[in-house]
């Protein structure tokens, strides 16, 4: 399932786009992380279906002010500052972070709710949020 990050402006925090555009268009999303304030909404969804689906959900939101971004990786190794020492792997809630047949920690992207557990136990600071 492909990963949005959802900017809404001030103006139209109050409006229930999101409910209005999965009516409108029938496509389903799963919220992963919303944070809404009184001047700001930042929500990361992620789109049940295929690429035909998320076309509509995204020119929807877009025709609404909704500023949407693809998220191509949800946390960002630093391959040179990974010692591959598990802390990660041992925390990660959902489990998608495992370790490949060299013990080197292997992250699974559509698994990841981006909870920032991993980023907190890294001793080596290796991993890193992209950017919401």
């Amino acid at each position: 399932m492909k990963k949005y990050i959802l900017r809404y402006p001030e103006n139209i925090i109050s409006k229930p786009i999101l409910s209005e555009a999965i009516v409108k268009t029938g496509v389903m999303v799963n919220i992963i992380i919303a944070s809404v304030e009184h001047s700001k909404a930042v929500i990361i969804i992620s789109v049940v279906g295929g690429k035909s689906e998320e076309e509509k959900i995204v020119s929807f939101l877009r025709k609404k002010g909704v500023s949407v971004e693809s998220i191509e990786a949800n946390i960002i190794k630093d391959e040179w500052k990974c010692i591959d020492c598990g802390a990660c792997y041992g925390i990660c809630p959902t489990k998608a972070i495992t370790l490949d047949s060299e013990k080197a920690m292997v992250l699974d992207n559509n698994e990841c709710i981006r909870c920032g557990s991993c980023i907190t136990a890294c001793p080596t600071r290796a991993l890193k949020m992209q950017e919401a």
